[in-house]
């Protein structure tokens, strides 16, 4: 395949790293972030089997049937590979519980690209642990290395528009596609390449679809290249290429290529403590923490006599989130309650916790009367990140909180064994709970997927604890 620019596409770098890469030449350090993130995705996919928008899903892809090749995680039910990565990929992005690149991408990969991988496994068949972990590895590190290049953020979600070619690579990988047909695959991908942020602010159910459409978009991608369909070759960096077109205000391609095939951008990923939005952990942390110090566990809100709640933040979120003109603590749906800031630092105030279930009951009278109390002002100077929650009571006290990163991120990481217990959280809120047995099962057999010789049991083994 002829290249018409002078310096390779990156769709042709790209292509040649994932097809060219074999588990004995990944890091450890790369396998091990892997691991834990199919840990915390997966399970994020079992606790988002029963959320809204996933039975209509599941409803509108089971009533148009076809090949019975790939399982829905916690449905059991069997269809068409591409309709089951869409599924799952929603499911594990429906909570907002799912893996975030918090510096410079902003993007949920994992998602997509287990999805993807699962679906073509097991329509495949005979994919060790080994290969499936492999092509997470470089699903992972090809979304983020193509978030990090893209500087003009004018509303894509990136999950959807920018993931569908890490997913994609990580199907490819699986279907054993050559370099020249990992080409054309990006190319299809391209052609399908899509997803907006309006449906954050007006709490659609879409932005989950978003996440499922690129795991869809991904395996279909695969699958005609594999068949000799082709796609667009100068993919990123052509005329009308992804960068060009994506990002007219602003793009540097070299994260694409930086380290590519030593560093795995999938070590820098966070993982979510909570179910909310990832720039609302920082705020949760504080909230929770003032919980804590003043024992309202204990002592009790209404005895404490919290009078106000004010949070001191950046410009940006200021305007958005804390002016008069558009603050509102009340949540009407599950989407707006994971990312209305007001109510979750009213949750973590009042409740010393921000879960599933406090993200559902969104109409929770203490938590609402709590973010009815809180007020925000603007730091112009402020940090990147940075915000402050300061309460005063009825007695004339106060204390404040200040912080400057969330937990989870890789400079303040989620243990394994916070992470394993995330999974159980998870498993127990599915559609169908899992039981303790079964979840610690799952646990032991992703933390050894190298040692499958299909992967198959993987899914199978989530069918069974339904």
């Amino acid at each position: 395949m002829a290249n018409t620019d002078a310096q390779a596409d990156p769709a042709f770098v790209l292509a040649a790293h994932v097809t060219g890469a074999r588990l004995e030449d990944i890091p450890d350090d790369a396998i091990a972030a892997a691991k834990r993130d199919v840990l915390d995705t997966f399970g994020v996919m079992l606790g988002g089997s029963g959320a809204p928008g996933i039975a209509e899903l599941a409803r509108v892809t089971q009533r148009w049937g076809g090949l019975e090749e790939s399982s829905l995680l916690a449905l059991g039910a069997k269809m068409p590979a591409h309709h089951a990565a869409l599924v799952n990929s929603a499911m594990g992005h429906a909570l907002d519980f799912d893996d975030t690149l918090d510096h410079g991408g902003n993007i949920h990969p994992g998602t997509s690209v287990l999805a993807a991988s699962l679906a073509l496994a097991e329509s495949v068949g005979g994919v060790t642990g080994g290969q499936l972990i492999l092509a997470v590895v470089l699903g992972l590190d090809v979304s983020c290395r193509l978030a990090l290049a893209a500087h003009d953020d004018r509303g894509w979600h990136r999950t959807g528009a920018f993931g569908i070619f890490g997913a994609t690579a990580a199907a490819g990988k699986i279907l054993g596609l050559s370099q020249e047909q990992m080409i054309h695959a990006f190319g299809i991908a391209y052609s399908q390449a899509a997803g907006n942020r309006q449906c954050i602010t007006d709490g659609a159910l879409t932005k989950r679809f978003q996440a499922g459409q690129a795991a869809h978009g991904a395996v279909l991608s695969a699958v005609l290249a594999k068949e000799g369909f082709t796609g667009a070759a100068n993919v990123f960096a052509g005329r009308y290429g992804f960068f060009p077109m994506y990002q007219p205000g602003g793009y540097d391609l070299a994260p694409i290529y930086d380290g590519l095939g030593a560093e795995f951008r999938g070590n820098q990923l966070s993982h979510k403590p909570y179910p909310c939005g990832r720039p609302t952990h920082t705020y949760v942390d504080a909230a929770i923490e003032l919980h804590s110090r003043l024992d309202l566990a204990n002592v009790g809100v209404e005895s404490v006599g919290v009078e106000t709640v004010e949070v001191t933040t950046g410009p940006d979120t200021y305007k958005a989130q804390f002016h008069p003109s558009v603050i509102d603590a009340r949540p009407r749906n599950q989407v707006e309650s994971q990312f209305n800031l007001p109510y979750l630092i009213g949750a973590g105030l009042a409740l010393g916790r921000v879960g599933i279930d406090e993200i559902n009951a969104f109409d929770n009278p203490a938590v609402l009367a709590m973010a009815a109390r809180v007020t925000g002002a603007p730091r112009h100077d402020a940090p990147k990140g940075w915000v402050k929650i300061e309460v005063r009571t009825s007695g004339g006290s106060s204390s404040v909180v200040e912080l400057a990163s969330p937990s989870g991120s890789p400079d303040n990481p989620m243990s394994n064994q916070q992470l394993e217990d995330k999974f159980r959280y998870c498993a127990a809120h599915a559609l169908t709970p899992v039981d303790g047995p079964a979840a610690d099962e799952m646990i032991s057999l992703i933390a050894d997927i190298q040692d499958m010789t299909d992967s198959r049991e993987l899914i199978a083994l989530a069918v069974r604890g339904q």
